[in-house]
């Protein structure tokens, strides 16, 4: 893969949980330039928040390699990576079992299952690593709960996916294994849900085949992309370290629990877990920001950069829980790709720092925040460990 030396190297230094300031102020300053990957592809950054409004919604720009083609029958089952109608019709199957009703019906049982993890915690010593603790295993539990994996099969199912965001087993014979094993599992699975359906998306999915027409290759690759993205949800950890590093937010939450939901919408904004976003690909000639882009061409719009645009967030560095901001923030995405499982992965987060708040009273970092280490051995960054104290 030829490497052009010239550009400058991103992410302009390793990930410690803050965009450096220089990238920040680009944001304005130099929105749209010329950077090198750590593959080294050449790629354009983008960092505003209108122009990555573009990258991610404009058809121009494409989720798939140069090369690729998203219709029907070209490259295997219809998946929700794939771009114009192939990802529609598997995005409107998908949406109709993400509703907001059916989501709601999952809130107690996220509770119950946060609310457990938590009482292990409370049981074992002190510190606590929050992330092994509760971070990393509640998507995990969640996403089965979601998906109605039956509780026997958990453990083989973890196996599985223990690998599906390792940087370092991407590509792997091992991971190659992992994932055909575990699209044959799901494969079962909608023949047992065929014929014993229960309250999941599974069931959702196979029973409403007479209403779409997705066959079953693609409601595992539906599963399996649901999978991916809800396996990590960093954004509990990287809030708490906000809150500590903001005391007197982290005061105003405490003595106003209510405040919860808007101070999840503020860390969602506010923090990063990785200055990497998904690269894509120029469809055809453009200009974005008056750069001339060509036809496959690499591009990475950062959402987190965009979510520090001053035109659209006012002092927008500044960590408010009582912010009230006009336009959505874009860590869920934007446009047609924008994430199916937003509703749930903000509950995730909001019950999580509400539990861990309320029945943690004195909750404190272990170790100075700036010692926290960054994982960069993951697609989705996120903090390695992080240890509490109560």
């Amino acid at each position: 893969m030829p490497v052009n030396s010239a550009l400058r190297p991103y992410p302009f230094a390793p990930f410690t949980g803050d965009l450096p300031a220089d990238l920040l102020d680009m944001v304005v300053a130099d929105p749209v330039s010329r950077v090198r990957l750590p593959d080294g592809r050449p790629a354009w950054l983008v960092l505003s928040y209108e122009h990555c409004c573009t990258v991610l919604a404009d058809p121009r720009f494409s989720r798939l390699p140069p090369g690729a083609t998203s219709a029907p029958g070209a490259a295997g089952p219809r998946e929700l990576n794939m771009d114009g109608p192939a990802h529609a019709a598997v995005r409107r199957v998908a949406g109709r079992a993400f509703t907001a009703r059916r989501i709601s019906t999952f809130r107690p049982r996220v509770r119950r299952i946060v609310d457990g993890l938590v009482d292990a915690m409370l049981a074992g010593p002190r510190p606590a690593d929050v992330v092994a603790g509760l971070v990393a295993p509640l998507p995990v539990f969640v996403v089965c709960d979601v998906l109605g994996v039956p509780a026997a099969d958990r453990p083989r199912f973890y196996a599985w996916i223990s690998g599906l965001n390792s940087v370092t087993a991407y590509g792997s014979d091992g991971a190659a294994r992992a994932q055909a094993e575990l699209r044959a599992y799901l494969a079962g699975q909608l023949t047992r849900k065929r014929a014993e359906p229960g309250d999941d998306l599974l069931s959702a999915w196979v029973h409403g085949q007479d209403a779409h027409e997705l066959v079953d290759a693609e409601l595992v690759e539906l599963a399996m992309g649901v999978l991916l993205g809800g396996l990590e949800i960093n954004s509990t950890s990287a809030g708490l370290r906000a809150l500590f590093q903001h005391p007197e937010q982290l005061a105003k939450l405490r003595a106003a629990p209510e405040k919860l939901a808007s101070a999840t919408d503020e860390i969602l904004r506010y923090t990063s877990v990785s200055a990497m976003f998904r690269v894509q690909v120029v469809r055809e000639d453009l200009v974005l920001g008056g750069v001339a882009m060509r036809a496959g061409d690499c591009v990475m719009a950062v959402p987190w950069a965009g979510n520090r645009d001053p035109r659209q967030f006012p002092e927008p560095h500044v960590f408010d829980i009582d912010r009230t901001p006009t336009v959505p923030h874009l860590t869920f995405g934007f446009g047609p790709h924008f994430c199916l499982g937003t509703a749930l992965g903000r509950m995730q987060v909001e019950l999580s720092l509400g539990a861990l708040l309320a029945r943690m009273p004195g909750l404190a970092p272990a170790v100075p925040i700036d010692e926290i280490p960054w994982r960069h051995d993951r697609m989705n960054g996120g903090i390695e460990w992080f240890p509490v104290t109560w």
